[in-house]
């Protein structure tokens, strides 16, 4: 799928990866909080040898193959629920249009 220009997000990664990297993002002692609240968003960002999946105050790099030309931020609480109910041992991940694509499953996203 591509966006604006040449840019490009398609990203193959292991299932479990995801799950742990995003469990790793949303615990609550590295969230930032706002106000009474704690942030929403989880960001997919390029890394050296695949995707780093961040909150405010931690991040884990994850395998994968692919590109991914910036990044894209999504809810991390929706992602955390949905990561685990995904068919197959891999995940393709695609970004376009405001969509963040986990194989056949699509949430709302944006490029940051």
């Amino acid at each position: 799928m591509a966006g604006v220009g040449n840019a490009t997000w398609n990203m193959t990664i292991a299932k479990r990866d995801l799950i742990d990297a995003i469990g790793t993002a949303r615990r609550r002692a590295t969230l930032k909080r706002k106000g009474f609240e704690l942030e929403k968003d989880v960001i997919f960002a390029a890394a050296d040898e695949g995707l780093s999946v961040r909150s405010s105050n931690a991040a884990m790099d994850i395998p994968g193959s692919g590109s991914w030309t910036s990044p894209i931020a999504t809810n991390g609480a929706a992602l955390r629920r949905l990561a685990p109910a995904l068919n197959g041992p891999e995940i393709r991940l695609s970004y376009c249009d405001g969509q963040l694509a986990l194989n056949t499953t699509r949430i709302s996203a944006r490029e940051l």
